[in-house]
């Protein structure tokens, strides 16, 4: 147990570590070998500098973790790296607001360094002894400060803010304000109109950097042993636009519509010009760079949104269109968005002769829902074919003796039929060797088919009738006639 370990060899068994491993990682932890250095993309432009420790430092901080997390229990107000809470549930927290205050802590992770945090190994908390507690923080440090990618730095960093979370919760209770943190983002908000001096003593909110902090507010970080960064305090009225962690909570918590006009910009861009003519338009590094950076905007709309949501599902269609192709979820919210313009239903011993049509509608640029091609493995046949009957414009069934005696078409055709009678006109039935519609389908009865020829010279013309009269069909149903 660490509580009793006096040395490297104590705190490797501890860990369940090999002991001269674990010497030569502690010996080398800032010499540059046990960490990758890379930047990630911010939502809102610029970069994040990732410090991701690897192999042995890597390990010996995971099973750290362990330990922090079983000792430290964060209080309701912190929402940031802890289980269950997120930067959603944190803007839910604040919303429909009369006022919401947004202070920064500027350089959160980098001011946590190795003497603040050895502190809090040997404080009543872990009560660690101090040569056991010079180890472990020089484990959990790179290049003397809290370095943001390692396992262990969102939790002690956490736990350093808790003398900061304790003297703000103290302030926002005695004046009836709710406070939350999530990592160096710290929001305040009321109910009531006026925001108390304790908070606030002077605000010009139309003015930049017009938004005066009281010295109780400043005393408390200051402190606490942080910094306020003035250039992110911001205090939204009601009557204006409030934000929390990124989201607007005026009334509910959503996404900027800004930002989703701004994503679809940038695919269509993607589309037009190619991905590093785009990426060097958008200011991004490279066009992985800029790609990493989409795909993340997807995630953070996805995790706000829901995943049912139309408006993801039409930027993972725009994404998808694009060329992010390799994230599943993505292109699986592509396809639920993807419409057709026909269902073409049929047997598969018909399917000989109807691939011959589909290729033919295709060439016309008419979108077909096609169960060889719209139905891949592994998904649900139920769920793939509801999809194409709902997204699909027109219904086409190829009806034949074979047609009529397999489940899967007539379970088709009956929810066509029943969902025809909300939507007139979607059923484009086509009759094939002479089969009698009449005696199998008499809800067809007075629906106008066409007949498929027999003669196999005169099928290159009814393919060509076919496409044209669903082309006249698409373009009346377009212009709404």
């Amino acid at each position: 147990m660490l509580s009793t370990a006096h040395s490297f060899t104590d705190i490797a068994h501890a860990l369940g570590l090999n002991s001269r491993q674990f010497f030569y990682s502690i010996q080398h932890v800032d010499d540059g070998i046990f960490y990758q250095e890379f930047d990630i993309p911010k939502r809102r432009g610029g970069v994040r500098r990732i410090s991701k420790p690897v192999r042995g430092v890597a390990l010996a901080q995971d099973r750290f973790a362990v330990v922090l997390e079983h000792v430290y229990r964060p209080g309701s107000y912190v929402r940031g790296f802890v289980r269950g809470q997120s930067f959603v549930s944190n803007a839910e927290y604040h919303k429909s607001q009369q006022w919401v205050l947004n202070i920064d802590l500027e350089d959160f992770f980098p001011s946590i360094n190795f003497g603040r945090i050895r502190g809090i190994f040997m404080s009543r908390m872990f009560g660690f002894p101090p040569r056991v507690a010079t180890i472990l923080a020089r484990l959990c440090t790179y290049g003397g400060v809290l370095p943001q990618g390692a396992s262990t730095s969102p939790i002690i960093a956490n736990i350093v803010a808790k003398q900061l979370d304790k003297k703000l919760v103290d302030l926002a209770s005695r004046e009836q304000v709710k406070y939350t943190r999530y990592s160096d983002d710290i929001t305040f908000s009321s109910s009531k109109r006026s925001v108390p001096k304790a908070f606030v003593v002077d605000a010009d909110i139309r003015a930049e950097g017009g938004i005066k902090l009281s010295s109780e507010l400043h005393d408390a970080v200051r402190s606490s042993g942080f910094r306020l960064n003035s250039e992110k305090t911001r205090l939204m009225l009601r009557n204006s636009r409030q934000e929390v962690t990124g989201l607007i909570v005026n009334e509910r918590t959503n996404v900027w519509r800004r930002d989703v006009s701004r994503m679809r910009k940038k695919f269509h861009s993607i589309r037009k010009f190619g991905w590093d003519d785009a990426a060097k338009y958008w200011g991004a590094k490279s066009a992985e760079h800029f790609r990493q950076q989409l795909i993340g905007w997807l995630a953070f709309v996805r995790q706000v949104r829901g995943t049912n949501d139309p408006v993801l599902a039409r930027l993972c269609e725009n994404a998808h269109s694009a060329g992010i192709t390799e994230i599943k979820w993505i292109e699986e919210l592509a396809d639920m968005h993807k419409e057709f313009d026909v269902f073409l239903s049929h047997a598969t011993e018909d399917k000989p002769r109807v691939g011959l049509l589909k290729a033919v509608l295709e060439s016309r640029g008419i979108k077909v829902f096609y169960d060889e091609d719209s139905i891949k493995w592994g998904d649900s046949i139920v769920d793939r074919i509801n999809h194409g009957l709902t997204k699909s414009v027109f219904f086409m069934p190829v009806l034949s003796d074979t047609f009529s005696r397999k489940g899967w078409t007539n379970k088709e055709l009956s929810s066509a039929i029943s969902s025809n009678a909300s939507r007139q006109k979607r059923i484009l039935p086509i009759r094939m060797d002479d089969f009698d519609i009449g005696d199998s389908y008499p809800l067809l009865n007075d629906t106008l088919y066409k007949s498929w020829p027999t003669d196999p010279t005169m099928q290159k013309a009814f393919f060509d009738e076919v496409a044209d009269g669903v082309e006249e069909l698409l373009t009346a149903e377009k212009s709404g006639s």
